[in-house]
């Protein structure tokens, strides 16, 4: 009998086939999940990088596109976690898709608890709708833990099962892989998936055989684990997936509708899935889930912000606010002019300040505006960086955060329009305002700053941590919130304004400062070279810490003070950069106070 040659060329098609297989039925999986396919698109590139002019106007209009669904290819993306190590991943799709939730949820909730002024209990109802446990609710009826999630590294020999085939058979009857998954079920206290890595491929062929029985591997893996003893196998029938990891494939399904189909086709598929937030909606329906094929119906922008239809016709008391609150300095400095002036009233009424009873506070507005902002910043920093998910989410976060807008608010002295009648709240932004001061123009030759205390040779310097009032921020985030509900939810309006009052965005885009401590951290990079000391309570309600940190060949001590830990310890790193900036001829404290949560 003869040996029939194979061609090297045929050969390699053959090696090709599992991967072939694999990427064929990641689209077959992905593929129910798109709807109004006109012509073939199983595609298995890696698609370019669409312009970016183009991209920002998908993503911000409201327009329909041409595109109604995206293609499979598109959709697996989607659903491939990092850790399956493809050309590419859902995580950078998954940030797209969660602003684009939250600001889609927000408007929602905006108009239907329109008696609701309480953020906290807005903020409530929005985690309910897009938290991960109701977007793992999601995944689970759609199933796509079960078919369409590519969660683990293609491996033809270990990881990768032919369509149609199972793994081996057990003697007596059965399949080892799902007696495995049934034992892991029994292992009361473990995580889910655990006992793989307490058994051998040598426990599998003897369960496989009879040789073992299941309560003896049982035995076998709890020892295993008391003792330490690791083994590891890799099933190729099932894949462990985590909750969150489902959760942000929904959210990434999100964002590849957004971001191929713009926001009306987006807002369509989120409704087949569980999460219509149409204008004909209930809140209650949302939260249940119940999905709708129904063309989303977009809500009307708001009319103004008068509370009743009483008040509305009260224009002269209109009028005397309106000249208290200086509208139209504001409107000068912010470059943009209200139509309806009622919704800048509101944006700058504090709710302590009880003579403007027109409108609400600024709470309602401030929880619209949050999310607009941190919208349309993630669209920017999508569509003009190529950063790495981690990296984009440091970025977003030095520019969508209290401590941020409250800088941007007092830069253009818009504080000094708030409405209120809390001394308290003038005293916390002037505090801010002398330490934002000292930080931004103090020279670096200066030794020793005003609010560090040099006690004696053997105390270290101390500062207090001045607190970045909430107030600035809210503010900043309602002037937003009004600016968008005034121009007729445009958001393209919404951004001019916001990158005329923030110059800085392309240089924190293309530099994203640290928080204080984290920029101590990097400074002594060497594993346990910075102590932080246990919190110390002292008078007046404030806590005291201390941090250590190898300086000049000695050990240096630096004390903070704040209201909590948290806050101690971010004094006690301001502390130690300050201090050791000034003796390096460095001014080190520049961005400290404006950048830390």
């Amino acid at each position: 009998m003869g040996v029939e040659p194979i061609p090297a060329g045929m050969c390699k098609q053959v090696q090709m086939m599992p991967w072939v297989l694999h990427r064929a039925n990641s689209l077959l999986a992905a593929l129910p999940l798109t709807q109004g396919l006109e012509r073939e698109v199983l595609i298995l590139g890696k698609e370019s990088r669409p312009d970016e002019d183009r991209l920002k106007q998908l993503i911000i209009s409201s327009k329909l596109t041409s595109n109604s669904s995206p293609s499979p290819g598109q959709m697996v993306q989607s659903l491939a976690l990092s850790t399956a190590g493809d050309r590419w991943d859902m995580e950078r799709m998954g940030i797209l898709g969660d602003a684009f939730l939250k600001y889609s949820t927000t408007i929602f909730l905006h108009y239907n608890m329109a008696d609701t002024c309480d953020e906290g209990d807005l903020s409530t109802v929005r985690s309910k709708i897009v938290g991960n446990l109701n977007l793992f609710h999601i995944a689970e009826s759609l199933g796509l833990a079960n078919c369409g999630i590519v969660s683990t590294r293609m491996d033809p020999v270990v990881t990768w099962t032919p369509p149609g085939y199972q793994s081996a058979a057990m003697v007596g009857g059965g399949i080892v892989e799902e007696n495995v998954v049934e034992l892991d079920k029994e292992m009361v206290g473990w995580v889910v998936g655990d006992i793989r890595g307490w058994i051998t491929r040598e426990d599998l062929e003897k369960l496989r055989l009879g040789e073992m029985t299941e309560d003896e591997m049982k035995v076998l893996a709890r020892g295993r684990r008391k003792e330490h003893k690791v083994g590891g196998v890799k099933l190729s029938d099932f894949r462990l997936v985590s909750d969150k990891a489902q959760a942000d494939c929904v959210e990434a399904m999100v964002g590849c509708y957004l971001l191929h189909c713009g926001m009306e086709n987006c807002l369509d598929f989120m409704a087949r899935i569980g999460i219509n937030l149409s204008s004909t909606s209930r809140v209650e329906e949302v939260i249940e889930r119940k999905q709708s094929r129904e063309k989303v119906i977009m809500q009307t922008p708001q009319k103004d912000a008068f509370c009743s239809d009483q008040v509305r016709n009260e224009i002269a008391k209109l009028q005397t606010l309106m000249s208290s609150l200086g509208a139209d300095q504001i409107e000068k400095i912010t470059g943009y002019t209200f139509k309806e002036k009622s919704f800048l009233l509101q944006a700058f009424t504090h709710p302590s300040y009880g003579d403007n009873r027109l409108t609400a506070s600024y709470e309602k507005l401030e929880f619209l505006g949050d999310a607009v902002l941190d919208y349309l910043v993630t669209c920017y920093i999508y569509t003009n960086t190529d950063a790495d998910p981690s990296r984009l989410t440091v970025i977003r976060s030095a520019l969508v955060c209290n401590n941020m807008f409250a800088s941007l608010l007092t830069d253009i002295q818009l504080d000094q329009f708030i409405l209120h009648c809390t001394p308290g709240i003038y005293n916390k932004i002037k505090e801010y305002l002398d330490d934002k001061w000292w930080d931004e123009t103090q020279p670096a030759e200066v030794k020793v700053d005003k609010t560090l205390k040099q006690i004696n040779e053997e105390d270290p310097p101390e500062l207090d941590m001045v607190e970045v009032p909430k107030v600035l921020g809210d503010v900043f985030e309602a002037l937003f919130g009004a600016i968008f509900l005034d121009s007729g939810h445009d958001l393209s309006v919404v951004w001019s304004v916001y990158r005329r009052l923030c110059p800085t965005l392309d240089k924190v885009v293309a530099n994203p400062p640290l928080n204080i401590k984290k920029q101590l951290l990097e400074k002594f990079p060497v594993v346990g070279s910075v102590v932080f000391s246990s919190a110390t309570q002292e008078g007046g309600g404030t806590v005291s810490v201390t941090v250590e940190v190898p300086a000049g060949g000695t050990r240096r001590k630096f004390k903070g003070k704040g209201r909590s830990k948290k806050l101690a310890v971010l004094a006690a790193c301001k502390c130690a950069l300050r201090k050791l900036g000034e003796e390096e001829g460095v001014d080190a404290a520049g961005d400290c106070l404006a950048r830390t949560e």
